[in-house]
């Protein structure tokens, strides 16, 4: 069948989501919340269905203050944990992979499942990995796209979508179509761009307040303040890059350093040391900030006052 005509022709009414980790499970939740079945697979044994109880804490208080308008039971029991990833994809309308930014493991990982399912349209949730470095691999790179989403989604209601150069344009049609009906802006990238919109804006922010606290020139709670007294919100660059995870963060960092042209373009010492250390940020208690209750969280916060010692004259 023509490529076109079979975009065309798919209703999406099943998701298989691949990685079961923080954002994967809000991804099957969003998928579920639309009344679409969807599959979670983990390469780890147990992590799918861990991933219920920990998506049942996250959102029963999400809902409870009205955030979200949902039946939080009948979400979740849309979600069917798989036991394998031909379980999962087997008869999937569309295929969402949310593993770690590392680009052999999502290579091995559409290599297989377009030749599982070769029909699905295929999404890579890549915050900085552009689908193109994996058309080569796929047996129809024309349904192939980037969909990136956002954790914490009730307060970040976007997806931006990236097609990979040979992606159809039914195929581009078809998933901003599914983007919309998740209840999100669906932001299109024209072209590749990398980091897409938000994130390379975003990114800019991380390095040079990264490159601020690695030269010394201030502690991560003195930026964090200052941006939070400028731009009015309730935590800065470092609290954020806690929330996502630092290990995370490290690896998105090392994939835009891999391609950068900029001499100046280097690893973070003060990030790397505290993923060296296992403290990654909120998941793990500890990273710029302490869990569960972290400076910027304190009633006051952040004209309370700097937390540097008096600074040298």
């Amino acid at each position: 069948m023509d490529p076109e005509r079979a975009a065309a022709d798919r209703v999406i009414s099943s998701v298989a989501v691949i990685g079961a980790g923080t954002l994967g499970a809000q991804i099957a939740a969003m998928c579920a919340a639309s009344g679409r079945d969807v599959r979670l697979f983990d390469i780890v044994p147990g992590a799918s269905d861990n991933a219920l109880g920990r998506l049942r804490s996250l959102l029963e208080p999400v809902i409870a203050r009205g955030a979200l308008d949902w039946d939080l039971d009948a979400v979740l029991a849309r979600i069917v944990p798989a036991a394998t990833l031909g379980a999962a994809v087997a008869r999937a309308d569309l295929v969402i992979e949310a593993i770690r930014e590392h680009l052999p493991a999502k290579r091995e990982i559409f290599s297989t499942i377009s030749v599982m399912n070769a029909t699905a349209l295929l999404a890579t949730n890549s915050s900085s990995i552009p689908s193109s470095a994996l058309a080569d691999v796929v047996v129809d790179p024309t349904r192939l796209v980037n969909l990136h989403f956002f954790s914490e989604f009730w307060d970040r209601a976007a997806v931006e979508l990236m097609g990979c150069g040979a992606t159809s344009d039914e195929t581009m049609r078809k998933m901003a179509d599914f983007g919309r009906s998740l209840g999100l802006f669906t932001a299109v990238v024209r072209g590749e761009s990398k980091g897409f919109i938000i994130n390379r804006v975003w990114r800019a922010v991380k390095r040079e307040a990264l490159a601020v606290v690695d030269g010394g020139h201030a502690d991560p709670e003195d930026v964090d303040r200052l941006w939070a007294l400028f731009w009015g919100i309730g935590y800065g660059p470092f609290g954020m890059m806690d929330q996502v995870g630092l290990d995370v963060v490290a690896d998105i960092e090392d994939s835009y350093i891999a391609v950068s042209s900029d001499p100046t373009d280097h690893p973070s010492p003060a990030l790397h040391a505290l993923v060296d250390a296992g403290k990654l940020g909120e998941k793990s208690g500890e990273g710029f900030y302490r869990y569960p209750d972290p400076a910027y969280r304190t009633p006051g916060w952040p004209r309370a006052g700097s937390p540097s010692e008096t600074p040298p004259l």
